[in-house]
């Protein structure tokens, strides 16, 4: 049977780069080969890059450029909309490139599918060229899906602003465990979806 390889891409910003990590570890933990694709400047960023590789021999990591200048702030509260600019522009053809050389390697297990951060939709379309399998993965927390899904009917039940009584049903208790359960049943599925 073929090993799986799988190419994950995060957005390049912390609060998506660290999730999309740990499911890199998980992906390595359950035996499949995993390259964690990372812009030139966070890769630079990372402190563990060898202890990971150490401890998950199957896990490599590559990077590629976003666009922006070095000296470039790319703090994402000022300058989102550059760098988003940026990576459509200068990121979306360098991926399709690896995606290409990454599937054409013989020296290694030629990558089998994509796990892409919602954002980088450019991603998508390179993986299904390729006919590869393709995965969107929201980083997101699990509170913060069920306030998309809730919004629109408390604003057409004019519940905003939330009345005393929910304020009291929604505990912080709550939402670290429907965060732990949406992320278990995310990696859950994503493996299924990998493997079959």
């Amino acid at each position: 049977m073929e090993e799986k390889h799988v190419l994950i891409l995060p957005f390049p910003a912390q609060g998506h780069i660290k999730p999309m990590l740990c499911l890199a570890e998980l992906l390595c933990h359950a035996g499949l080969h995993v390259t964690f694709v990372n812009t030139h400047h966070n890769h630079h960023r990372l402190n563990n890059i060898k202890d990971l590789s150490t401890r998950h021999p199957t896990l490599c990591f590559e990077s590629i450029s976003d666009g922006l200048p070095e000296d470039h702030p790319r703090d994402i509260q000022q300058h989102i909309t550059e760098l988003i600019k940026s990576i459509q522009n200068v990121t979306k053809p360098l991926f399709r490139d690896l995606l290409r050389s990454q599937r054409s390697k013989a020296s290694q297990h030629p990558v089998s599918s994509v796990i892409t951060d919602g954002i980088m939709s450019f991603a998508i379309d390179a993986a299904e060229e390729l006919k590869m399998k393709v995965i969107v993965f929201r980083t997101f927390s699990a509170s913060c899906l069920w306030a998309y899904f809730c919004l629109p009917k408390l604003i057409e039940e004019r519940e905003i602003p939330f009345p005393c009584e929910f304020k009291a049903f929604i505990s912080s208790t709550y939402i670290i465990v429907s965060c732990y359960l949406s992320f278990c049943f995310s990696v859950s599925f994503l493996f299924f979806l990998i493997m079959r």
